[in-house]
């Protein structure tokens, strides 16, 4: 049985550090780099770029929020929920299910979007919208990552 818990957290760990990463690359490689490129470039870019990244950072998030919770039941947590643990798995569940939405039904449309604007105001102000939307998504991804070091040493 240890090694199936084993595996399950080697898998959320994994899904996780993707979905973190994902994260990461657009907000200081991705979206700095488009910035760059003249504007119809950044439109073309950007709506192919939109209709793209969430078909794959979806289903990981995904992934990872159900392995977080496997990972959660088969190691106990149940049974426990009134503990420190118990409570900052729950946080870190309720948060992780938020962060999947908050990418979902606001990031994405707005990137999707980018491919319909013509190049100009409205366009640099959904690119504007996005870049706070994503830098307000790491903010959770920290607080997610400081629930996980709590729960590493009992909290």
């Amino acid at each position: 049985m240890i090694w199936v818990l084993v595996v399950v957290q080697w898998l959320h760990v994994f899904f996780a550090i993707f979905w973190f990463g994902a994260v990461l690359t657009i907000d200081f490689l991705v979206i700095p780099t488009a910035l760059s490129l003249p504007a119809q470039v950044q439109q073309t870019f950007g709506g192919a770029f939109g209709q793209r990244a969430p078909k794959v950072v979806l289903p990981v998030a995904i992934i990872a929020i159900v392995l977080g919770i496997i990972r959660g039941v088969t190691g106990g947590v149940l049974g426990n929920i009134g503990s420190a643990y118990g409570l900052t798995w729950t946080a870190s569940l309720v948060l992780g299910i938020g962060l999947a939405c908050w990418g979902y039904f606001l990031i994405a449309p707005t990137a999707d979007r980018l491919q319909k604007i013509a190049p100009g105001a409205k366009f640099d102000a959904a690119i504007a919208r996005i870049r706070v939307l994503t830098i307000s998504e790491l903010f959770g991804f920290a607080v997610i990552l400081t629930f996980m070091i709590a729960m590493r040493f009992g909290f």
